[in-house]
């Protein structure tokens, strides 16, 4: 699987990525690259020792789609994939890597697909978002099938810690000062 990595930032640009690599967090998720620049990435990555994590449908210029899973497992060597598509999850289990479903919870009939869907497909992990919705999330951790994450909407530490203590295995976050402070 991932490293043991309780905060997980969202890395967009080769900017970010050169300020995290300066960091000891040994994974990141990358999304809004476009898929030229996407392969530098990772590989600079790699050669630093890090896992990078493919927000596959904010990637430019890729289909999020079977092909573009397999692309970017294949091809460019993503450590994991994450998205909201079943299908996506699906061709990421069968190549082997992990695979992190993405769900938007509105509303409490989204929340009961979403857990559904959880059960049918039992991704590697499954994030909700956005974060704030965890206290309908924590009835049903010790009965889901994989990690449960969560992120959005996370804009200090106490809110990590918070999520955590409420049973929440790891917390997506785009301020990477907020994933180099916290302290579990």
């Amino acid at each position: 699987m991932l490293p043991d990595q309780p905060v997980i930032p969202v890395i967009t640009s080769m900017k970010a990525l050169l300020r995290f690599l300066e960091t000891p967090l040994p994974c990141f998720i990358a999304q809004d690259f476009h898929l030229n620049l996407l392969g530098e990435v990772i590989e600079t990555a790699h050669a630093h020792q890090r896992s990078v994590i493919v927000h596959i449908e904010l990637i430019q210029g890729l289909a999020s789609d079977e092909y573009g899973t397999q692309h970017i497992i294949q091809h460019l060597h993503a450590d994991a994939i994450i998205s909201s598509k079943p299908k996506v999850i699906e061709m990421a289990k069968k190549n082997k890597t992990p695979a992190i479903l993405r769900l938007f919870v509105m509303d409490s009939k989204s929340l009961k697909r979403g857990i559904e869907l959880t059960q049918t497909l039992v991704p590697d992990a499954v994030e909700f978002m956005p974060s704030l919705v965890y206290p309908l999330i924590v009835p049903m951790i010790e009965s889901a099938p994989c990690e449960v994450w969560a992120g959005g909407l996370i804009r200090d530490v106490d809110t990590i810690r918070t999520l955590t203590q409420a049973g929440i295995t790891r917390v997506t976050v785009s301020d990477l000062n907020l994933a180099t402070t916290f302290q579990p």
